[in-house]
């Protein structure tokens, strides 16, 4: 049925086009702010694996450095700039920060987070905390903004499959505007042999010169694995393995439950009920009535949910996470091919 909305998505298509012709010829500005910047993106709505690529970017980048992340805050309760995380431990509400940054600012007390629908504001409050780094977070689109490396994020399955632009499919913008990336990284890949197949398809578009700036060399490989799971009750940390043949209710308000089903289902767990959500859904006691009786009346061993949804849960719901037995499964990206690729795109950056 999308399909008969391909119109639309020519009218679509003009728009970001003239949009971006006045940022290339500087009819729309795009300010720096003083310090590297360092964009995360993608050209197609929907969960591609950003959060894990930022969290491994932290990971990278953090010694001896005060690093920010900047972003929208998708979801939250709020507007303007709000400050999540100063660095010192002071944290806004979920509410007004929104999950992701949350998840960000829990996970790393140092990290300076702000979000703020207007990104260079953003950055620039940022710098006045004494940012050193910015990880601009969903960047591609925000181009009011200047960033010193450009990383673009699709999923092997987008490419191997195909997209149309928004509103007859999920893309934000044509695979033309990948001229504007300096490295473009695929996710959710199953191995090195999709991985291969999914290059392999742009390699083979990089020959028409379709995307005359980026090269094929810059092309990275990551895949999606479980970090571990943890238990809300016990705090005690799980492997896949462990959890191989429990039968699960899955609980999931994010960009691509159908990859975090696959997930669990290829770890070896049984999915009975998978609750799928929209994307930064906020809970509410029916929602949590509803979990908790399927729970019950499918005998399930344990609910699992991501790290995002649990961050909209931690502090609304503490007798749902105290009585019942929930586990947080932790993702991460591994690479699978052009880890150096990035190294020097960063060694490049940070001169």
């Amino acid at each position: 049925m999308r399909k008969l909305l391909l119109p639309f998505s020519l009218l679509f298509w003009l728009g970001v086009a003239v949009r971006n012709w006045f940022f290339d010829v500087g009819i729309l500005k795009t300010p720096k702010v003083g310090i590297p910047v360092i964009s995360v993106g993608n050209i197609s709505a929907g969960g591609v694996g950003k959060t894990p690529i930022i969290e491994m970017l932290i990971g990278n980048l953090g010694n001896n450095r005060r690093l920010s992340v900047v972003s929208r805050g998708y979801g939250r309760k709020s507007s303007g700039t709000i400050v999540v995380n100063d660095g010192y431990g002071n944290f806004a509400s979920i509410e007004n920060a929104g999950d992701e940054p949350s998840q960000l600012a829990s996970k790393f007390p140092g990290l300076i987070v702000v979000v703020d629908e207007k990104r260079i504001r953003g950055a620039q409050k940022a710098v006045e905390l004494g940012a050193e780094i910015i990880l601009l977070d969903d960047g591609f689109q925000h181009r009011y903004l200047h960033r010193d490396l450009n990383l673009v994020v699709m999923t092997a399955e987008e490419i191997l499959n195909g997209d149309w632009l928004l509103p007859a499919g999920n893309r934000r913008e044509p695979m033309s505007s990948l001229k504007r990336a300096d490295n473009l990284i695929i996710t959710g890949c199953e191995n090195i042999e999709q991985f291969d197949r999914a290059s392999g398809m742009l390699k083979m578009q990089f020959k028409t010169g379709y995307y005359s700036a980026l090269k094929a060399e810059e092309i990275i490989g990551l895949q999606t694995k479980f970090k571990s799971f943890k238990r809300i009750l016990t705090d005690e940390k799980n492997t896949a393995e462990q959890l191989a043949g429990k039968k699960i209710v899955a609980v999931s308000g994010i960009g691509n439950p159908k990859s975090f089903e696959l997930s669990l289902t290829d770890a070896g767990m049984v999915v009975v009920k998978h609750f799928k959500f929209s994307d930064h859904h906020w809970f509410s006691e029916e929602d949590i009535q509803m979990i908790i009786k399927a729970r019950k009346t499918l005998d399930a061993d344990f609910i699992i949910t991501t790290e995002k949804d649990y961050m909209r849960l931690r502090d609304r719901y503490i007798n749902f996470l105290n009585l019942e037995p929930i586990i947080i499964a932790e993702i991460q990206q591994a690479f699978i091919a052009g880890k150096d690729k990035l190294d020097i795109s960063i060694k490049h950056l940070l001169g």
